[in-house]
């Protein structure tokens, strides 16, 4: 068996997966906050700075095990940001060149 790197179209991104990859190249954040007894609310902070909202763990467990998002694996808040590929995915998605912060442009 070869093991080859899947393009994000093969990874059958869900309707809601590609709502959060648009965001986040809008300028959204995607952040993951913990509680002292470990709970994680995962939340999409509008850029607007209108009201947060929930993001299922699912969602978010699966873009990133895609490598379309990593964490910058803050305390007690760590936000999510777009890899390469997952820049490439919003890209294709919008049609617009637009360049989200990523772990690589994170200034």
């Amino acid at each position: 068996m070869i093991w080859a790197e899947t393009t994000w179209a093969e990874m059958r991104v869900s309707d809601r997966q590609q709502a959060i990859l648009i965001a986040l190249q809008a300028g959204d954040r995607l952040k993951v906050h913990r509680t002292m007894d470990g709970e994680k609310l995962y939340l999409l902070h509008r850029r607007d700075e209108s009201d947060a909202i929930v993001v299922d763990a699912a969602i978010v467990a699966r873009l990133e095990r895609n490598g379309l998002i990593e964490s910058n694996m803050k305390f007690p808040v760590a936000t999510f940001l777009l890899t390469d590929q997952g820049v490439a995915a919003a890209a294709k998605l919008t049609g617009s060149p637009q360049m989200p912060i990523g772990p690589r442009n994170f200034g």
